[in-house]
């Protein structure tokens, strides 16, 4: 069963991965061609890559949990990275793909990470507290901010 075959007409669709080991761009578009996901993947034979750009919900939570799914079955990582650095948005759908990500690593006895994720995503990791649930890289402030500064303003 190809990609295509999965999606229902005028769902999410996704351009095909490139070989196992290559850089692959996947984006997901509606049937109207609005960018909502992007998902990139590198792998290098123990860790799995998923850089996400865009938005990640209920539109795209699906195609991100196939695209997981996809890479568990390919490549057996021992560590999946899920790079949030240019996601700009997630709602519940997301989290939720990201939680089921973390379940399905953790119980083949291997890890997930998040690293990056920025504004909104962040402070929705913090607000449900799924921070405390799941391992999270977060980016070290640049600039005169300090991370104290950046402390209090997750803390509002």
């Amino acid at each position: 069963m190809t990609q295509a075959d999965r999606c229902p007409p005028g769902a999410l669709q996704s351009t095909p991965a490139q070989p196992p080991g290559g850089p692959a761009e996947r984006p997901a578009t509606y049937a109207g061609g609005t960018l909502q996901l992007s998902i990139g993947a590198l792998s290098d034979g123990t860790t799995v890559e998923l850089r996400l750009t865009g938005e990640l919900d209920v539109s795209g939570a699906d195609t991100l949990r196939r695209h997981i799914e996809d890479m568990i079955v390919e490549h057996d990582p021992h560590r999946l990275l899920l790079d949030l650095s240019g996601l700009t948005f997630a709602d519940s759908s997301g989290l939720a793909a990201i939680v089921w990500a973390h379940k399905a690593m953790t119980a083949r006895g291997r890890q997930l990470r998040l690293q990056h994720p920025q504004g909104r995503v962040l402070r929705v990791l913090h607000i449900t507290g799924l921070h405390t649930r799941l391992h999270i890289t977060e980016s070290t402030p640049v600039g005169p901010r300090s991370a104290a500064g950046a402390h209090r303003r997750l803390a509002r």
